[in-house]
């Protein structure tokens, strides 16, 4: 973020979206308490991203997402562009990185044990654990040998947070969400098509090929696409000179 900020003289603000990152974990007690809307959905997070833009002082932004992050950057520049009056804000473009528009962020076998009643004991917490910080991890990674004991030590941070394993069950729950139609879907494409868009994959991803970004990218009459050799899904990890040398020009 820092060397990022510098390349392109503005600056850098991560949103840690509720469920992720260190951020708290609110439970439903937390939110249904105080009649306020579940923020682990997708909708919910749009407006507080959007919010947050507000908080900090942002008129203008250009919105980078990972992943259902990249959801949530269509999803906000949607709701921008159709109530313009509301927010006082620019979306000026989007960058996507390693986004599906079709493809579950919650992998099978977690989402299998979220669902039954087993995944409510905490025998399971073990089982997440691994299943997140290694078989998931591991998977994204191209070189797997990157992935040292120090960087999974990082992953396995949120893992402390107080609630992490009911966010993650609620997560999981919603997990649907990141599936969208195919008329959600091109109503998104839609929203963005006069956007200049940046849409930047790992040439081996493993979780979303680069035929499925390519597509994506096509609908977009005013974008960019980059492959990133050697890259697996998580560019900003894998490969972050590839990935500022990409995005510093777009910006």
């Amino acid at each position: 973020m820092g060397v990022l900020a510098c390349h392109v003289g503005c600056p850098v603000a991560a949103f840690d979206r509720p469920g992720w990152g260190l951020t708290s974990r609110p439970s439903r007690k937390d939110w249904e308490g105080k009649q306020l809307p579940n923020p682990y959905k997708l909708e919910t997070q749009v407006d507080l991203l959007l919010s947050f833009c507000s908080e900090v002082g942002f008129s203008s932004v250009v919105l980078v997402g990972h992943d259902d992050g990249g959801i949530l950057a269509l999803m906000a520049a949607q709701k921008v562009q159709a109530s313009m009056k509301s927010y006082n804000i620019m979306i000026k473009a989007v960058v996507l990185l390693s986004v599906s528009l079709s493809r579950e962020v919650v992998p099978a076998f977690a989402r299998i044990l979220l669902r039954t009643s087993l995944g409510k004991k905490h025998l399971v917490r073990p089982l997440l654990r691994t299943e997140i910080t290694q078989v998931v991890n591991r998977r994204a990674w191209y070189d797997a040998t990157k992935l040292t004991t120090d960087v999974l030590s990082l992953y396995k941070a949120p893992l402390c947070v107080e609630g992490w394993d009911e966010a993650l069950h609620e997560i999981g729950r919603l997990s649907n969400e990141t599936i969208l139609s195919p008329q959600n879907a091109t109503s998104l494409l839609k929203a963005v098509e006069e956007m200049p868009v940046l849409v930047i994959t790992g040439a081996e991803d493993a979780h979303i090929s680069l035929k499925s970004s390519q597509a994506m990218a096509s609908k977009l009459v005013n974008s960019r696409l980059v492959a990133i050799s050697g890259c697996g899904h998580l560019p900003h990890e894998e490969c972050p000179k590839a990935l500022l040398a990409a995005i510093s020009p777009f910006l």
